[in-house]
């Protein structure tokens, strides 16, 4: 066997006779290191040639005071020493131990005495001339010191000579953790017995089943280590989908599976002209202020949009049509122009529409059903459920006989496929839509009513510029994608979930998103 299981079969043979041992006796029996010896202990245990308990004991052990005394003399009995047989005065006996006395200072009344340094030496000496006259060596008759006898032992070092034979608990050990010459000390160690698979010698057991063992017959006898198939990989380091990447491609399964189209959406930034003036928003409404809105600096005006196009949107501003008297002012060109970060995904609508109309005009008409699901952006102060940008989720319908009741019957099955049964409509306004409705469902950990969307039909206004047939209706709903994701993963802090905040952990550790319907 190879000298480096010498120490393992040292263990096993020691175990040979004996039901248990402890790696106390252990240590003594092979003079290893108690540390050392931990490290055998584990490796024969994992080939089950032994089981390990885990046990601990108070023990008693010399402190460095201790050790001193032992190889030397205890303070009392150098101070027994010193003194001679016709006895000493305190100040000779001091001068013995380096101790001068210090000159009185005459202190003038009511001068403060200042506090002198305690000399260290002063200190030891008069510790071990109180355990002197303690333990019997010295007594004061006529203010000198005597010994009480001569040819007396160092006590104190008796006891420590025998230190090993004292007990815990004991009055000597008592005695001695008093004086600090000697302390409790916790020892852990192990009860050894034998495994499943003992034997007095040791067998090396092999990882894997080799070439050369099949070829040369070796693995006939060679032991080999048990396998877990239930063992986990090791951990790949890989990419993970964000809690909102996971909900988006749900909802984007669902709108797909209803028959909507996705419409492409990687444009961040908008002229206000499709974000605002092309749904019928007018310049002036407190949305298209700075409070509220990014503008850009460079580029600060967009590309022209096609003139008649333009002037189309610039009369039903200001003159209206189709029935409408429009906002009666004075709309600006350059206004329209101004570069911004959109502020719904409604702008990437209104463009999909213009482009539905020039395709009506060649091949007639065909209904369309489209969503988009993209990052928008607004002035917002950011707190626990409002961040400066998020994402938006659009639906919109293109059919002659589309109406609110449609609309909220596509609603309710898109909220229905993604759990959620109770839902409440509620009137509102919006710029662009007429009617238009507010979606709100029932929260099941507020357990209360939330907003969770607003809905609604494109007004004339709109969608006649745009080239939209009088005959064909368009609606439209949209909601945000944070809120769901916040309510499926049960994040209560918006800024947790984006932004520095994140932790990468739990990004790695959320489940999928799997709606279930009801």
């Amino acid at each position: 066997m190879d000298q480096k299981y010498d120490h393992t079969n040292q263990i096993l043979s020691l175990l040979e006779n004996k039901e248990s041992i402890n790696s106390l006796q252990i240590t003594q029996e092979t003079n290893t290191n108690h540390q050392e010896l931990v490290g055998y202990l584990l490796q024969l245990e994992a080939s089950n040639y032994i089981t390990t308990e885990g046990l601990k004991k108070d023990q008693l052990v010399l402190t460095e005071e201790g050790n001193t005394i032992l190889n030397s003399q205890s303070g009392e009995y150098e101070i027994y020493q010193k003194v001679p047989e016709g006895g000493i005065s305190m100040a000779d006996l001091q001068k013995q131990f380096g101790i001068e006395q210090a000159p009185k200072q005459k202190q003038e009344q009511g001068e403060k005495k200042e506090k002198q340094p305690e000399d260290p030496k002063k200190k030891l000496f008069d510790l071990g001339f109180g355990n002197a006259k303690k333990m019997g060596y010295i007594k004061m008759e006529k203010g000198m010191i005597n010994k009480v006898a001569n040819d007396l032992p160092d006590k104190i070092k008796q006891e420590l000579q025998q230190f090993n034979e004292i007990k815990l608990g004991s009055p000597q050990a008592k005695l001695l953790i008093e004086r600090k010459l000697a302390s409790i000390s916790t020892i852990k160690y192990f009860e050894v017995k034998k495994g499943v698979k003992y034997s007095p010698k040791f067998r090396e057991q092999f990882a894997a089943l080799t070439t050369e063992q099949l070829l040369n017959g070796e693995w006939k006898d060679c032991d080999y280590k048990s396998i877990n198939l239930n063992a986990e990989g090791e951990k790949i380091s890989m990419g993970n989908l964000h809690p909102l990447l996971k909900v988006r491609k749900q909802f984007s399964q669902i709108l797909i599976g209803l028959g909507f189209e996705e419409m492409a959406t990687n444009q961040f930034v908008e002229s206000s002209f499709w974000n605002f003036d092309a749904l019928f928003q007018p310049q002036k409404h407190p949305a298209r202020d700075a409070h509220d809105t990014f503008f850009c600096n460079d580029p600060e005006l967009s590309e022209e949009v096609d003139t008649q196009l333009r002037d189309k949107v610039k009369s039903m501003h200001q003159t209206g049509g189709v029935g409408s008297i429009g906002y009666q002012y004075e709309w600006s060109h350059e206004e329209a122009r101004k570069n911004i970060l959109r502020t719904h995904t409604t702008a990437v609508s209104s463009k999909m529409l213009y482009r539905i109309a020039q395709q009506y005009k060649e091949k007639g008409y065909f209904p369309k059903k489209y969503f988009s699901i993209d990052k928008v952006f607004r002035n917002e102060t950011l707190d626990a459920t409002h961040l400066a940008e998020f994402h938006q989720i659009e639906g919109v319908v293109i059919d002659k006989n589309a109406s609110l009741g449609q609309l909220m019957g596509i609603i309710r099955e898109f909220f229905r496929q993604i759990g959620i049964n109770k839902l409440w409509f509620k009137p509102t306004y919006n710029p662009y839509t007429e009617p238009s409705m507010e979606i709100y469902g029932y929260h099941p950990i507020l357990k209360k009513k939330v907003e969770i969307g607003n809905s609604g039909v494109f007004r004339p206004e709109m969608l006649a510029p745009l080239g939209i047939p009088e005959d064909v209706n368009v609606i439209a709903w949209g909601l945000g994608l944070e809120r769901p994701t916040m309510i499926y993963y049960d994040i209560r802090d918006i800024r947790t979930m984006v932004g520095p905040e994140v932790k990468v952990e739990t990004v790695r550790s959320n489940a999928f998103c799997v709606f279930e319907s009801k």
